[in-house]
């Protein structure tokens, strides 16, 4: 980073020294070796599992030496994109920090705020020499949370005895999280049969485009369409006026992801294909009509393309359109102890076309075990009707609401008084490792906090400073506090 004055200079000594360290997700080794040697350089006692989940352990302060433990938490790793031009290594190369007027940003790449900015904190804590009050702190610094939160999911607790929390890992100021959803991945697949396509064929290469697209769990209530989805929509169309063959399948990719893009190759007589173009030419109009201030460009095209050999039977193709349209996706079920929270959904992420099978994949989200668990059943039922399997994996737990947090009071009481306004209390509709280590550690008292971070997971991620400061004084009243 460019020389920097800015406060908390201990704070961004370390966000600097990290980012030095190559720590994307699976490439842990170094971050892990590096916060070992600061807690042996200090004197601290640490512990690392079998994963590469590293606990640093700090006594209280003078009149905090009997109090209970609090626990501080954030994940090592960070996702690791960069700009087409950028000629950096990840893998082996650390980030470039730069100042952009009030935010840091990187040279290129993806920052690390998060969650690098937790690690930064937690280490000048632990490094002070006794100028902060707080109680006994247990430093809990995850590994691989970004794909998955495998860390959390092995992680020895056994060494934890606090039973407060404070995680880092949130992205905007003045919020208080206080419940995420718990999540599973879920693939199915379903049996295709195929018949060869015939001389009087014309095909069609149908792309869906200008979607919006999103995260998941946050943006999965903004009425967005799903890129599959559309396709479903004019093949059911489609079908009610011509005998369809499909040849391909494939949208998106990424499970977390809202897919913006679609595409198909369809076989069809060719002397329908004046119908065809009508079909599609009123399907358009209508999308962009149901769509105008959700999906301002969406569009669906398509182009000639050689014909295939084979296409799917009649039989398949009705089952593929039937699945699509059928299939869980988008909001089921909306909180009903706090207001504007989606409690459950679930994003169908990526569908393909291949060796004979359907394969979609699913994102399910819920902020109650019980609406996660429900809605795996529904997907196992309409797989069982057109005899597919579903396989489950990433399972992991909700952070349900807490109705009573002493943690919560004190950290609600201490921003009123800093700042002469409540903090606003909210839930989200996506993972933190939270739902994990509320299982781990039972009975603990949770709450999510972090500075104003933009564009994660982007080159276009940037951290506002002023905002570092105002969280590390308000961590520091809290802790304070804590007796």
């Amino acid at each position: 980073m460019q020389n920097d004055k800015r406060k908390p200079e201990k704070v961004f000594h370390f966000f600097s020294e990290i980012a030095k360290i190559p720590r994307g997700s699976g490439n842990m080794e170094a971050i892990v070796q590096y916060c070992l040697r600061f807690a042996k350089d200090r004197g601290l006692e640490s512990y690392c599992d079998n994963y590469g989940n590293v606990m640093i352990f700090k006594d209280g302060t003078k009149g905090y030496e009997h109090s209970e433990s609090v626990i501080l938490q954030g994940h090592l790793d960070m996702v690791c994109e960069k700009r087409p031009d950028c000629l950096k290594d990840m893998e082996r190369e650390g980030i470039d920090i730069l100042i952009d007027g009030e935010y840091l940003r990187a040279d290129g790449t993806t920052l690390g705020g998060d969650n690098g900015i937790a690690v930064a904190y937690i280490l000048a804590l632990l490094d002070d020499a006794g100028t902060i009050a707080h109680p006994p702190i247990e430093a809990l610094l995850t590994a691989d949370e970004e794909v998955g939160l495998r860390g959390a999911h092995a992680l020895d607790a056994s060494k934890l005895t606090g039973k407060r929390l404070i995680n880092m890992d949130s992205e905007e100021e003045g919020i208080l999280t206080v419940s995420c959803a718990g999540a599973v991945r879920a693939a199915c697949a379903v049996p295709m049969m195929y018949e060869e396509t015939t001389a009087s064929m014309c095909a069609k290469r149908v792309t869906v485009s200008g979607l919006l697209g999103g995260h998941s769990g946050i943006d999965i209530g903004r009425s967005r369409k799903n890129a599959a989805l559309v396709l479903a929509e004019l093949l059911y169309d489609l079908s009610g006026h011509i005998r369809i063959g499909i040849a391909g399948f494939s949208s998106g990719g990424r499970l977390n992801v809202i897919p913006q893009t679609a595409e198909m190759v369809i076989c069809i007589d060719s002397a329908q294909e004046k119908e065809f173009d009508s079909i599609l030419t009123t399907y358009n109009a209508g999308l962009k009509r149901a769509c105008t201030q959700t999906e301002p460009n969406a569009c669906v095209s398509a182009v000639n393309v050689p014909v295939p050999a084979a296409c799917l039977d009649d039989t398949s193709a009705k089952t593929l359109i039937s699945t699509l349209l059928l299939a869980p996706n988008g909001v089921s079920a909306v909180s009903t102890d706090i207001p504007f929270l989606v409690q459950t959904s679930s994003n169908l992420g990526s569908v393909s076309l291949e060796d004979n099978v359907l394969n979609l994949g699913f994102m399910i989200r819920s902020n109650t075990d019980h609406g996660k668990t429900e809605t795996v059943r529904r997907l196992k039922a309409l797989a069982g009707s057109v005899r597919g399997m579903v396989t489950l994996s990433d399972d992991y737990p909700a952070w349900e609401y807490r109705q009573v947090s002493p943690l919560r009071e004190v950290m609600v009481e201490t921003y009123e008084e800093m700042y002469g306004s409540k903090p606003q209390i909210c839930a989200i509709h996506a993972g933190l490792e939270c739902g994990i280590l509320a299982e781990k550690l039972e009975g603990t008292d949770m709450i999510s906090i972090g500075p104003n971070m933009k564009n994660v997971h982007t080159p276009d991620e940037q951290l506002e400073i002023k905002s570092v400061e105002r969280c590390w004084e308000y961590l520091l009243r809290v802790l304070e506090r804590l007796d």
